[in-house]
């Protein structure tokens, strides 16, 4: 078990690598997609995986884009808007609801995505290549082992939080 002192000076390593992380793995895909076309891979990407998890029949409604995405709607609308015009998602009226838009990837917007998807593999496949086997294994082994970690504990707080509260 750490001391006071060795777990404040762990946690400030740990944010200050985790930081630097992010930065440069940013970095990195940002260069590996510089060769993409402009195809807003994370909007894409995030309502694809919407999509799938609250769509039917391959659309979803915009706001429940919005609320999946944590986004205000006219963020997320002005950004749909640009989509559309670049001719990578369609936009239409609910059927059943003429108050409601729907929204779809286009064949387009999913050739655009794929070709980002494989760009960010690439940049990624060369990244492990560049880890010995025992590097990456290691590695893969401590990423589960910190996930599981942080999962517990976020339970642990959770119940803890919960405790007090009684059932209406």
């Amino acid at each position: 078990m750490l001391n006071e002192t060795e777990a404040a000076a762990s946690f400030h390593g740990l944010c200050h690598f985790f930081g630097r992380l992010s930065k440069a793995s940013r970095a990195g895909m940002k260069a590996a997609l510089r060769g993409c076309p402009k195809c807003h891979f994370p909007m894409l990407e995030g309502l694809a995986h919407t999509i799938s998890t609250r769509g039917q029949n391959g659309a979803v409604y915009v706001s429940d884009f919005a609320r999946e995405a944590h986004q205000p709607l006219p963020a997320i609308s002005r950004s749909l808007r640009q989509l559309e015009q670049d001719g990578l998602v369609l936009r239409e009226a609910d059927p059943a609801d003429r108050r409601k838009t729907l929204v779809r990837i286009t064949p387009e917007g999913y050739t655009a995505c794929a070709r980002c998807e494989d760009a960010l593999s690439d940049y990624f496949a060369c990244v492990m290549a560049r880890l010995t086997p025992e590097q990456v294994q290691q590695m893969n082994v401590l990423r589960g082992a910190l996930m599981d970690a942080i999962l517990a504990e976020n339970a642990s707080r959770e119940a803890k939080n919960n405790e007090g509260r009684t059932e209406l």
